[in-house]
C-alpha cells in the first residue's frame, strides 16, 4: 500500500457546508440490481459514519454522516478510480510536544522543592498545568488519524475514504482488496482505451462537483490535468 503526501487536487470527504439534510442529486438514479458487497466503519470518537455499498459490479455508494454536519450519499462509478489505495499517517505531534513540555515543567516544580512548601499558590499552579498536559494529551490522540483513500485515475481526487483498519485489521484488509479487485473488473469490463477513459472520468467528476460532492476549485485543478494529459485531445467527447 502505498503512501504519498496529499495533493492540492486531492479533498477530504468532508460537507461543503453545514446542514441537516441529506444531499443526493444523482440525476441518473442508476437501479440497484444486486449488491456484491457492503461495509460500515464508525469512529464514535469524530462522531463519524460511513456505510459502502458496492453493487451492479461497476458502482459504488457512500453513506456518510458527520457529527453536527451534514449527512450526504452520493454515487461513483469504479472504473473512473485508480485501484492503487494511498495511505495518510497524520500525527499532531505539536499537541504531543506541548503536553510533554507542561509535564517536564510539572517535574521541575517537584525537583526544586517548590511544593514542599505546601503553597497553596503553588499547588494551584501544578494542578493546572498537569489538567492542561492531559487535554494536550487528549488532543494529540484526537487529532492524529490513519486513513486509506482512492482516488481518481487521471484528476487525483480523492473520492473513496477508509479509517485504517476499522472495524478491525481482517475486515479492513477483505473489504479493500474485494474493493480493488472490483474497481480492476469495472474497468474490464466498460473496456474503454486511455482517451475515452479521460473524457468520461471528466464527465463523472463534473457530476459530482454539480452535486456539491467536490468543490468547484479542485474540480477544476482536477480538470486542468486531465486536459494536459497526452491522450486527452484524442478523446471522444
Amino acid at each position: 500500500m502505498a503512501e504519498v503526501n496529499v495533493e492540492s487536487v486531492e479533498i477530504d470527504l468532508q460537507p461543503l457546508e453545514d446542514s441537516t439534510t441529506t444531499n443526493f442529486s444523482d440525476n441518473e438514479q442508476i437501479p440497484v440490481e444486486h449488491i456484491n458487497f457492503e461495509f460500515e466503519q464508525v469512529n464514535k470518537l469524530h462522531g463519524v459514519y460511513r456505510h459502502f455499498t458496492v453493487f451492479n459490479d461497476t458502482h459504488l455508494y457512500q453513506s456518510i454522516k458527520i457529527k453536527h454536519q451534514r449527512k450526504y450519499k452520493f454515487r461513483i462509478d469504479l472504473a473512473y478510480l485508480d485501484p492503487r489505495p494511498f495511505r495518510i499517517r497524520v500525527k499532531a505531534w505539536k499537541w504531543l510536544y506541548l503536553s510533554l513540555a507542561l509535564l517536564g515543567l510539572d517535574a521541575a516544580l517537584i525537583f526544586s522543592g517548590w511544593l514542599d512548601t505546601f503553597s497553596l499558590s503553588f499547588f494551584g499552579a501544578f494542578t493546572a498545568i498537569t489538567v492542561v498536559a492531559i487535554m494536550c494529551l487528549l488532543a494529540f490522540f484526537y487529532y492524529s488519524h490513519d486513513k486509506v483513500f482512492f482516488r481518481t485515475q487521471y484528476g487525483k481526487i480523492r473520492l473513496v475514504e477508509l479509517i485504517n483498519k476499522n472495524p478491525d485489521n481482517a475486515g479492513f484488509r477483505s473489504f479493500v482488496n474485494k474493493f480493488i479487485m472490483q474497481i480492476k473488473k469495472s474497468k474490464t469490463a466498460k473496456g474503454l482505451n486511455q482517451n475515452k477513459l479521460l473524457a468520461r472520468e471528466l464527465r463523472e467528476l463534473r457530476r459530482l462537483k454539480d452535486e456539491t460532492i467536490i468543490p468547484t476549485g479542485s474540480y477544476e485543478k482536477a480538470k486542468q490535468l486531465i486536459f494536459k494529459h497526452k491522450a486527452f485531445n484524442a478523446a471522444d467527447q
